[in-house]
């Protein structure tokens, strides 16, 4: 299933309905509106052409676009002007990620990554692993995290850093 959106505001707005379930949910169930940051949410592509596609939407409506060739596959991220609202602050940066080489990727939204500001990284794992949830330590190449699946399936990933300054700095800015 290919979710086209027209324009900027319609994926926003998709994204939106994801956000005020669950997600918001989960921030005030396990007390996180205070200790976490919202840092960007990830909408991921079943071919090159839906990546493509949803690439265009963003070439003329953002403040700036960085893509790069990460495991494989291409991952842009994107500086909207517009913002997500969520219960942990504001979003407008998308990770856009394209179908993996193994195929196994659908077309939709998948994460969105949170990261403490109170608390350690390390503080805030162990509080959540603490309340029985499962907290699933992710070690990739170019960036370990700790992801927690909600029941819809989408990912609240727990993140050391914000994307934008790692990008920032491996850019030498």
């Amino acid at each position: 299933m290919i979710l086209m959106f027209k324009d900027v505001n319609s994926f926003y707005n998709a994204a939106n309905k994801i956000i005020v379930g669950e997600f918001t949910e989960f921030i005030c169930n396990y007390n996180l509106v205070n200790s976490v940051v919202a840092d960007h949410i990830c909408y991921k592509a079943s071919s090159a052409e839906s990546f493509e596609k949803m690439r265009r939407i963003f070439e003329h409506e953002n403040k700036w676009l960085y893509q790069a060739i990460i495991s494989k596959r291409r991952i842009a991220t994107i500086r909207t002007y517009q913002s997500l609202e969520t219960s942990v602050g504001r979003v407008n940066l998308v990770e856009l990620s394209d179908q993996k080489p193994d195929g196994s990727q659908v077309d939709g939204f998948d994460h969105l990554e949170v990261r403490p500001i109170v608390d350690s990284y390390d503080e805030l794992v162990s509080y959540l692993s603490n309340r029985g949830l499962e907290v699933k330590e992710i070690v990739r190449p170019h960036h370990t995290t700790h992801d927690i699946t909600l029941e819809d399936g989408f990912i609240v990933r727990l993140t050391r850093e914000s994307l934008a300054e790692k990008i920032k700095s491996e850019m030498n800015l």
